[in-house]
């Protein structure tokens, strides 16, 4: 297993996604048991295995399950509609009614664009999952740090790009940085956090992106 997400729908119930070398992505039921001693079970629901090669990142939130891979593409499923790369630089769209947990009466099945890149993606940052809920995508390929407008999933719009790193970036985080204004009042401000095989952290004020 390469990594994991997961979320919980009640107390006893949640579900788990994971992601590993062979570019498989699995779903699986978690139930907790009534007796005592408490223990989890788990069941596979479903199983994606579109993808060719090793999966770096799975996040979850809004009903969608984003997933980077170590290919040319960051690719973004839907809970009914999933969009997967290929090794050969293709898109699959998968109209699957096995991973709709939640309840969407009317779901898209018009094809997301693929977000290809000349190198790795090795981390995804969707800033709509986060506690900012702003429309943006970050994707770390090599050294550069990429910016995507995708309030339209579905026409992804590129904003920009920094070279941020000597060497590839591992990871891409929020941090929201909270500091007292010159007129003493307390404010917050978003911040993106980069780490990278050149051995460093870098930080990148959001609005400067």
């Amino acid at each position: 297993m390469e990594c994991l997400e997961g979320r919980a729908l009640s107390d006893n119930l949640a579900v788990l996604y994971t992601g590993d070398t062979m570019g498989i992505v699995k779903v699986w039921d978690l139930k907790k048991g009534s007796r005592p001693p408490s223990r989890w079970t788990a069941t596979l629901t479903h199983t994606h295995n579109h993808h060719r090669t090793r999966i770096n990142e799975l996040l979850y939130g809004n009903g969608q399950l984003w997933t980077g891979m170590v290919f040319l593409s960051v690719i973004q499923m839907s809970r009914d509609n999933s969009v997967e790369a290929s090794a050969d630089e293709t898109v699959q769209v998968i109209l699957d009614k096995s991973m709709s947990i939640d309840d969407y009466s009317n779901p898209s099945t018009k094809p997301f664009k693929p977000l290809t890149h000349p190198v790795a993606v090795r981390a995804i940052l969707p800033l709509n999952l986060t506690n900012l809920s702003e429309p943006y995508l970050l994707t770390a390929a090599g050294e550069i740090l990429r910016v995507y407008d995708v309030s339209t999933l579905d026409e992804p719009e590129y904003i920009g790009e920094v070279d941020a790193h000597w060497h590839d970036i591992t990871a891409v985080r929020l941090w929201m940085r909270k500091f007292t204004g010159d007129d003493g009042k307390a404010r917050i401000e978003p911040w993106i956090i980069t780490t990278s095989l050149d051995g460093t952290i870098r930080k990148w004020k959001l609005t400067g992106l």
